[in-house]
């Protein structure tokens, strides 16, 4: 044999163990490169969020086959204007933007409502007493359009005010930054989401009004071309979610460390306070929106948006994927203890 010939079957067999030796970590890296890459958006950092950002830290985009890329983008309306130029495929987003959209012709669907409660408090600063002093104020909101600035209104209406005329809606950002408008003085009001509020209040900030309403307030979405062209994905999402609430809500000690991490909190009190308000009264265990609730919501929202009032469930929600999981006990084997 000539040497050459020797040479290159001594590379040869050289690759081919290369090969063999590299095959366990190949097989192993395979799940990863088989990820569906997916960019899920959501409006607000505020504590009621929190679950979203927890099935991304324990694995479970990845267990249903998704690169869960999450990613802020500040206030409802402008989150769905961001899905409708394809820059998100799914999101969590509040339920009165969404249907606005929706009605005006957007092509987004809500897959069902996750959380059936409206949570917010109108906290003032301290030199407030009433109604009377916030007339000619401002109210601090995430934007214009979203659930901080519905929740405000609807808040500033319980007090006998008029949100359009009486006060100037300041949009400054998420529940940390109203929060810090607030304890600078910069505004006279701020919409709060429940963990803020028990901040403030312990502070000493007065709470002008406690809105837990039940009204249909956040639920998954999607855009309509990513739900007609890949609706395993969109399932793979709703999976991947619904599967993170219910280890947030059966799991106290790690949902109480990731409201302590993302809201930068080591206050136990209320940390504790906030979960228990999470994990027992705001997250449903199913999708299904409530017929009666929804047209409340509808109602409210027609005072703006004639159209909303006579809006229904299927002009808004696509329900397959979430009765096709509720068939078959998907819902019932995640939440159970």
């Amino acid at each position: 044999m000539r040497k050459s010939s020797r040479v290159r079957m001594t590379i040869r067999k050289a690759f081919v163990s290369i090969i063999l030796l590299l095959a366990p970590w190949l097989l192993l890296r395979a799940p990863a490169s088989a990820l569906e890459s997916v960019i899920i958006a959501y409006p607000t950092t505020s504590s009621q969020f929190t679950p979203l950002w927890f099935t991304r830290d324990v694995g479970l985009y990845e267990k249903y086959g998704l690169d869960g890329k999450l990613v802020y983008i500040q206030g409802g309306s402008v989150l769905l204007q961001a899905m409708l130029a394809g820059q998100a495929q799914a999101a969590q987003n509040g339920v009165a933007e969404t249907v606005t959209a929706i009605l005006r012709g957007g092509d987004v669907r809500m897959l069902g409502v996750t959380a059936k409660i409206f949570p917010y408090s109108l906290i003032a600063a301290k030199n407030i007493k009433g109604a009377k002093d916030l007339v000619g104020g401002r109210v601090a909101i995430n934007r214009v359009g979203d659930v901080s600035a519905y929740g405000s209104q609807l808040a500033l209406r319980k007090l006998g005010l008029n949100p359009d005329k009486d006060v100037t809606m300041l949009q400054v950002g998420g529940s940390p930054q109203r929060l810090a408008a607030l304890q600078s003085g910069s505004v006279q009001a701020a919409a709060m989401d429940f963990m803020s509020g028990l901040r403030l209040a312990k502070l000493g900030f007065p709470v002008l009004v406690q809105l837990n309403l039940n009204y249909p307030y956040l639920g998954p979405v999607v855009s309509g071309k990513f739900l007609r062209e890949t609706p395993a994905l969109a399932e793979a999402f709703i999976r991947s979610y619904v599967e993170g609430i219910a280890r947030f809500k059966r799991n106290r000690e790690e949902g109480v460390k990731a409201l302590g991490h993302y809201m930068k909190s080591n206050e136990t009190e209320i940390l504790n306070k906030a979960y228990d308000f999470i994990a027992n009264e705001f997250y449903a265990e199913n999708l299904e929106p409530d017929a009666k609730s929804f047209q409340d919501l509808m109602d409210e929202i027609g005072e703006r948006e004639p159209l909303a009032k006579k809006a229904t469930i299927a002009q808004v929600f696509d329900l397959t994927i979430a009765h096709k999981l509720d068939k078959e006990g998907f819902f019932k084997n995640v939440f159970k203890k």
